[in-house]
């Protein structure tokens, strides 16, 4: 903080002079102003302002002219209020969960309710075909495929294993449990098993004999 006057010291300047008595600053007129060379006080030059402050005026350097211009910026340099970060970051969690579900959502889709097979024909014998489970009840199936029987190096053994959701597609499966006759059974294949659908990933959608 500093005083705009840079001339004279404001608080010694000659409020009471006038005219007639002598300059605006107090001192005498000019044929009163001693000549001598001793005179302590500096020659004041015609570049001097006019007039001079008529009040107690102070200049701020520096702090006025910044508070000034952040005033006029507006808020732009202010930080981010904390219920906005709040608020931001709630939104962020809740689109990570919203896609993260749907990620997940599509993953069991495909692995539990689209067939990566599907229409496939299997050729052998029935040999048991018995309702099962505790809380879902499925028919479940086994039989001996044409290609074990066409092995000879082998025994003969139970190969093919499936489930049967349909009730009345399972009743006629069933009907050709040890007959002997040979059936070709078309079946759709799935990543993963649901309960309510059978114990296995095969699962019969229909059945021919031959």
């Amino acid at each position: 903080m500093k005083w705009i006057d840079h001339q004279d010291d404001y608080f010694l300047r000659n409020f009471k002079g006038n005219d007639n008595d002598g300059d605006s600053n107090g001192r005498p007129a000019d044929d009163t102003v001693p000549t001598d060379d001793t005179d302590s006080r500096p020659e004041q030059s015609d570049t001097r302002p006019e007039q001079r402050p008529t009040g107690n005026e102070f200049s701020f350097t520096g702090t006025d002219s910044g508070s000034r211009g952040n005033s006029g910026n507006g808020n732009s340099n202010n930080p981010e209020s904390p219920a906005r970060k709040h608020r931001r970051g709630c939104m962020r969690l809740i689109w990570f969960f919203l896609i993260l579900i749907a990620v997940a959502a599509t993953a069991f889709y495909i692995r539990y309710f689209i067939p990566y097979t599907s229409d496939t024909l299997t050729s052998g014998y029935i040999v048991l075909v018995e309702k099962r489970g505790l809380f879902f009840k499925t028919f479940e199936g086994e039989m001996i495929s044409e290609s074990m029987l066409a092995d000879t190096a082998k025994v003969y053994s139970r190969d093919f294993y499936f489930s049967i959701p349909d009730d009345s597609l399972a009743r006629v499966v069933q009907s050709y449990q040890g007959t002997g006759r040979r059936v070709t059974v078309t079946t759709q294949k799935y990543y993963g098993t649901l309960p309510w659908r059978g114990s296995q990933k095969s699962i019969v959608t229909a059945i021919t004999a031959d």
